[in-house]
């Protein structure tokens, strides 16, 4: 007679590990560690030769930072890393975080010998083979290495049920703290099968994270003074992003100046978008070159902590056309859905022989050296069964809500806690420049939110705007003072009926989504937007060239806003390069062209005008990319920068005309 027993899924992330216990019933919950279902995927070497991990590694990186790895599976192809002048090998840090789950797994209901262990779709042979050599040390007996774009959309169908019929295609877009995976799957009689996949190794939350910290480098300088500042400072950005997907605002503790400072949604999703717009074009490429084509696409599903981000969805809808669905906790996705790929959604869990345990302890170590050596077990008693998280199982699902506004995604059932993520030098050089320079470019992108979060700061600096050296802000202190103008409540609400891009028509003439408009009131700034998708549709895949194109109307309710977010665009403008201003438009009016970096260089081209009239501002950012890798010539660049003015002009005076008092 045979008997059901525990299994775990784990996901082994670049920043966190998440890992779903099965009990014999089938019942399904998360396994928590130091009370969240995100465990840290750091390991820390300490000064007794062990490898610690999650809070424990925290914790004693404050004092010893060098001897931390934050991303071990971004050192998967590594042999080994230095971590405080010691050697250890890379499989180590993957067994000491695998023994950890093992560990906690025990504690609650005893020891686990099955596992369900998730890869990304594009890992080698090498890869997994050593990931399951690690599972092994672990002290784990039966391992089933699962894509994770296969676990996902099979989490998906299981809460789906009939609504993803046999022959169905789904994309599943996995955006984690490091990696972007992006896979095209169809539905069979036994599961998944793979119909395409493509995958970005250097993009993630992690460069979210980065961009936020790069502008405000740039903005404030000094952000700290030592390794502890540092960690503070990285954790509160990415807190602050996290609300920001619930808030119009938030504000971020910047240590060295020893204060809080503002920042927007808008603002961020202006950081956002650059480190996005690789992956959506990943996306869209995949699927046009899988044959399959986005119309036969039945399901888009978004998986990974960092699609939690309002603007991915928004994005992926602009450039697909596709409603997204998303999971309460996208976190817990694909390590659930690990557990239901080798069974039909709903059938009673396969049964299997109970092996034998040894009446020593449990079969893995219980902690590692960075030898990997077992020893012997901690000398703690085991804790009571850990309670099921509340709202656990999640409802089913349903898709999004359409375009324009996708749902807040609610907050994870409890905080992460471990290590920040690593700063910029865990990123290869090139990136690090790259992201850098973009972000210099884009550092007042739709800096309305900075106004608004400054406004609501003011009482905190004696009714004074902060300028980016903690002084005040001489540009708004002497800006027009009152409401100006425009009416703040009159910002359009559908801007793609006010905007004009016909200008552009003739030189990209093929639309590849329909121009999506988005509205966000606020009582210090409203905000109205329009994106278009265009491409120059031609047989040659060669000379094929795409371009983004975006129209963002700001109405602040004091002049002096306005102002200071001109003022802020200008000097973006001075860091960027060359730029010019347009008379007769507005108030003050510049253009200016942020330069390409790396391989993309020759084939990007990207122009941001920015203009004031009063208190309303106008946006307009144009981006173009070309297949050929040619550069562009200055003279497709006067004319896309003259066809940007006419644009802009023609979109104003339509916005505008309602707008006036």
């Amino acid at each position: 007679m045979t008997a059901a027993r525990l299994r775990l899924g784990v996901d082994f992330g670049t920043s966190t590990t998440i890992a779903m216990l099965q009990r014999p019933d089938a019942r399904v919950q998360p396994l928590l560690f130091d009370g969240s279902p995100l465990l840290s995927s750091a390991v820390l070497l300490g000064p007794d030769g062990q490898l610690h991990t999650g809070r424990d590694a925290a914790h004693l990186a404050r004092s010893a930072p060098e001897r931390l790895e934050p991303n071990p599976k971004r050192r998967i192809d590594d042999t080994a890393v230095l971590l405080g002048g010691a050697e250890v090998g890379v499989r180590d840090l993957i067994v000491a975080v695998l023994s950890r789950v093992a560990r906690e797994a025990a504690r609650v209901d005893g020891p686990v010998r099955d596992l369900a262990l998730t890869h990304p779709a594009n890992w080698g042979q090498n890869r997994r083979a050593m990931l399951a050599d690690a599972a092994r040390q672990a002290g784990f007996v039966n391992i089933e290495l699962v894509g994770e774009p296969t676990a996902a959309a099979t989490y998906f169908a299981h809460t789906r049920g009939a609504g993803l019929p046999l022959g169905a295609c789904v994309l599943v877009y996995d955006l984690g703290a490091g990696t972007c995976d992006v896979t095209l799957l169809r539905r069979t009689r036994t599961g998944f099968e793979q119909v395409a996949s493509d995958g970005l190794n250097d993009v993630g939350g992690l460069d979210v994270d980065a961009a936020v910290v790069a502008f405000l480098q740039a903005t404030y300088g000094e952000l700290w003074t030592s390794p502890a500042q540092r960690r503070q400072l990285w954790d509160d950005v990415r807190s602050a992003k996290e609300m920001l997907s619930r808030a119009s605002g938030t504000v971020i503790g910047v240590p060295a100046l020893g204060r809080e400072v503002p920042l927007g949604r808008e603002q961020l999703e202006g950081l956002t978008r650059p480190v996005l717009r690789s992956t959506i074009s990943m996306t869209r490429a995949m699927v046009n070159e899988s044959g399959v084509g986005t119309a036969a696409v039945a399901g888009l599903f978004l998986v990974g902590g960092s699609s939690r981000i309002p603007l991915v969805a928004t994005m992926l809808h602009e450039a697909l056309g596709i409603a997204p669905v998303v999971a309460e906790q996208p976190e817990l996705v694909v390590a659930e859905g690990s557990l239901y790929v080798n069974r039909r959604p709903g059938s009673a869990p396969a049964t299997a022989p109970v092996s034998a345990v040894p009446s020593s302890g449990v079969p893995y170590p219980q902690t590692n050296t960075f030898t990997a050596t077992p020893v012997s077990a901690p000398a703690y008693a085991p804790a009571p069964v850990s309670p099921p998280v509340p709202g656990y199982p999640p409802p089913p699902l349903t898709p999004q809500q359409p375009f324009p506004m996708p749902p807040r995604m609610a907050p994870p059932q409890a905080p992460p806690h471990g290590l920040p993520p690593a700063p910029p030098p865990a990123r290869p050089a090139r990136n690090r420049t790259a992201l850098v320079a973009i972000v210099l470019a884009v550092a007042v992108v739709l800096a309305g939110g900075v106004a608004g979060a400054t406004y609501l700061l003011r009482d905190r600096n004696n009714g004074q705007a902060q300028g980016p050296t903690g002084g005040t802000n001489t540009g708004a202190a002497n800006a027009q003072k009152g409401p100006g103008r425009y009416v703040l409540d009159n910002v359009p609400e559908d801007e793609c009926a006010k905007s004009d891009a016909s200008v552009y028509f003739d030189v990209f003439e093929g639309e590849i989504a329909k121009p999506s408009a988005v509205r966000t009131p606020n009582a210090t700034v409203n905000s109205s937007s329009c994106a278009y998708t265009r491409s120059h549709a031609v047989t040659d895949p060669q000379q094929q060239r795409t371009a983004s194109i975006s129209f963002n109307v700001f109405a602040f309710n004091d002049v002096s806003l306005a102002q200071t977010t001109q003022n802020q665009e200008a000097a973006s403008a001075k860091i960027a390069g060359p730029n010019e201003t347009i008379p007769g438009f507005g108030e003050e009016a510049i253009i200016y062209e942020t330069p390409g970096t790396g391989d993309a260089a020759n084939r990007e081209l990207r122009l941001t005008l920015g203009m004031r009239d009063s208190n309303v501002r106008l946006q307009v950012y144009f981006y173009a990319t070309r297949a050929d890798g040619a550069p562009w010539t200055q003279k497709e660049k006067n004319d896309l920068r003259d066809k940007t003015v006419e644009a802009a002009k023609a979109t104003f005076a339509k916005s505008a005309a309602g707008m006036k008092r």
